[in-house]
């Protein structure tokens, strides 16, 4: 039995042989194979190097970014607010424009007339400073200082208020403006309970004392 050349390595404990990779021949004919025969301590290892792979650097493309234009919008003219008409102020006439009024409707009776005639006589004031009206008035009608109302009716129409008893204004003088008032009783109850003609002079006299003031 005859040994090879392997046969001879293995009994001598110098396999396993490691061979080099040979590139394949590039022509019809077989290849010289070479072999290396491996040391007792070191083994030949077949080293397969293998290229990296080329990477190419990509240029990152310049995105030209387009900046967005500002578009102004024309505003379109505003219409003119409508003019508000405000309602014409409505002159109001004035009635009676001396410093005393005296002030009584509803007086159509003859004993009525000469009470407050006696009444305007008994102030002793100048004629022409005092006015006797009794028709309808009211506040801004008259340009008086001083102001005698006769009657509730009278007094909440002159006024502009809503009260409900005489009681409730009278025996005091009540301030309208720069204008001093009393209110007190109506000819009529005068007439029908005389004892109030005593309230009605009380009265009077408390306008009687204001104006002496303003005139001092």
């Amino acid at each position: 039995m005859s040994l090879n050349r392997e046969d001879m390595l293995r009994e001598l404990e110098l396999l396993p042989v490691w061979r080099a990779r040979v590139p394949a021949p590039t022509s019809l004919q077989a290849a010289t194979v070479v072999e290396a025969v491996a040391t007792p301590l070191v083994a030949e290892v077949a080293v397969e190097v293998v290229a990296e792979p080329v990477v190419e650097a990509v240029t990152p493309e310049v995105v030209e970014l387009e900046v967005p234009v500002s578009i102004e919008f024309e505003q379109a003219p505003q219409a003119p607010l409508p003019e508000v008409n405000e309602p014409p102020e409505v002159a109001v006439e004035l009635l009676v424009q001396t410093p005393w009024l005296l002030y009584c409707s509803q007086t159509e009776d003859a004993q009525s007339q000469q009470l407050l005639q006696n009444i305007l006589r008994a102030l002793q004031l100048p004629l022409e400073v005092v006015t006797l009206y009794q028709q309808q008035l009211v506040s801004a009608q008259v340009d008086s200082r001083f102001c005698v109302l006769f009657g509730l009716d009278a007094a909440n129409r002159f006024l502009a208020a809503d009260h409900l008893e005489i009681a409730a204004v009278r025996g005091k003088i009540l301030t309208d403006g720069d204008r001093q008032v009393v209110v007190t009783h109506h000819p009529q109850a005068m007439l029908e309970n005389s004892l109030l003609k005593r309230e009605v002079w009380q009265d009077l006299c408390l306008l009687l004392a204001k104006y002496a003031e303003v005139a001092a």
